[in-house]
């Protein structure tokens, strides 16, 4: 049976079963199926619990690009804390004690772990869920306000979709500080430009705003100008669509508009930031979405958000960190330390850090509502081979663990870090799962 009308089949069964909450499997063709997700083994074979038959489906290695599990019915509070580690993955936790061999954390779905603290890469402190000011598509009349800007966007599968060329704009009220997310979709070659920060004038030749396009050459975000040089680059990678064997890109643009700055993630990876180049940031709060593609292929922008930024904590944790060899500490008045974090300790309001700088003789005691971002000292180079890992299991509350196989229960996901060890979560923790290698590898990009 082909995987599309499995697809529909399935979904019937399940709606006739009283099957409320079930994960969403994305295959490699576009297809969709629904069920329970089992387990995952070590060479990618997905195991699959559906109202088709008694036995689980067994889906090819290679054959789920992603999996959206079920939404809990309650989820656990952000844990104001995000712990990186060195092969880059996201673990939210709350410190409890940190010496000099390991740091020990709370986790609300994994419980108590002790990361060695030659696994640890950075901490940042602080962090709170962006408040939301728009997440969608959710039909394609949202994007149709403007009658002068919409144009052949069609709504299908929770996405925008244009056969031929296309134009739609939303206007938001976003702050000063904002990020922009939406993923891209693609057949034959892309040629999408996205407008943000645009003030949706009625067509004139000279407008203030942003814009990002992606096409055969690679991405570009540029300025434009309403005075003195019309186009100015403020990223530019050469980030080609053959690097994205499946034909997507999950793109986030972060905004600072206070200072003028831009910084650009590719499928949750940092790629590169700029200035504007202008000085004065573009005050517009619209965001058109163009497609400049002939008509034949399908191309398709889904997951827009338009969320607020928390400046401060993101500039933090991406800025150059100084001296590798040592640890450094940046407060939340923007003081920056390097040395040697000497431990943390349980105090009577808090967790506190004794630091010690390489200017004082006495370490600083600082209060965990004085610390904005921990980098650890990047341990000696080893020759051990890195481990393979094929999928990434996204957690809620930003975390994220790369793993090569995991196991799930009614209640629990099982999976050996190559990091943590063996690690239990809770399976209302994790909000998704992505398989790893058809996407970029980091050595390709320039």
């Amino acid at each position: 049976m082909r995987t599309s009308n499995l697809n529909a089949w399935l979904g019937v069964v399940l709606a006739g079963t009283g099957v409320l909450r079930a994960d969403n499997l994305i295959l490699a063709d576009d297809a969709r199926l629904t069920g329970t997700v089992r387990s995952i083994n070590e060479a990618g074979v997905v195991e699959l619990a559906t109202a088709l038959s008694p036995e689980p489906l067994l889906l090819k290695a290679g054959a789920v690009e992603k999996v959206e599990f079920s939404v809990p019915e309650s989820a656990a509070a952000p844990a104001g804390i995000v712990i990186e580690l060195a092969n880059g993955d996201l673990l939210p936790a709350a410190i409890e004690s940190l010496d000099d061999k390991n740091l020990s954390v709370v986790t609300a779905d994994a419980g108590r772990l002790s990361i060695p603290r030659t696994a640890l890469k950075s901490m940042q402190l602080g962090v709170r869920k962006p408040k939301a000011v728009y997440r969608g598509p959710k039909n394609s009349e949202e994007w149709s306000l403007y009658a002068e800007r919409a144009k052949n966007w069609q709504f299908a599968r929770d996405a925008l979709t244009a056969n031929g060329p296309s134009q739609a704009a939303r206007d938001f009220d976003a702050p000063s500080q904002f990020v922009l997310k939406f993923t891209l979709k693609w057949q034959a070659n892309p040629m999408f430009k996205i407008h943000f920060a645009d003030p949706l004038t009625p067509q004139v030749e000279l407008v203030d705003r942003y814009f990002l396009q992606y096409g055969s050459a690679g991405l570009e975000i540029k300025r434009e100008s309403s005075k003195g040089k019309r186009y100015q680059t403020v990223i530019q990678l050469p980030r080609t669509p053959d690097q994205f064997p499946s034909n997507e890109l999950a793109v986030e643009i972060r905004v600072d508009r206070k200072t003028s700055r831009l910084q650009l993630l590719l499928n949750g990876e940092p790629e590169g930031a700029g200035v504007d180049p202008v000085g004065d940031a573009p005050q517009g709060n619209g965001v058109v979405l163009i497609n400049n593609s002939p008509a034949g292929p399908v191309q398709e922008i889904r997951g827009i958000e338009v969320l607020e930024l928390d400046n401060a904590g993101t500039r933090h944790r991406t800025e150059e960190r100084g001296d590798a060899k040592a640890d450094s500490l940046i407060s939340r008045d923007e003081d920056r330390w390097g040395g040697r974090l000497i431990g943390i300790r349980k105090g009577p309001e808090g967790v506190v850090f004794s630091f010690k700088s390489d200017f004082q003789e006495e370490p600083l005691e600082l209060s965990e509502a004085d610390v904005s971002t921990v980098f650890f000292a990047k341990p000696a180079q080893t020759d051990a081979p890195a481990p393979v890992h094929q999928f990434v299991l996204r957690l809620r509350g930003e975390g994220s663990l790369r793993v090569s196989s995991c196991a799930f229960s009614a209640d629990d996901v099982s999976a050996r870090h190559p990091l943590l060890g063996p690690v239990k979560i809770r399976r209302a923790g994790v909000s998704g799962l992505e398989r790893l290698d058809s996407k970029p590898e980091a050595k390709s990009k320039e």
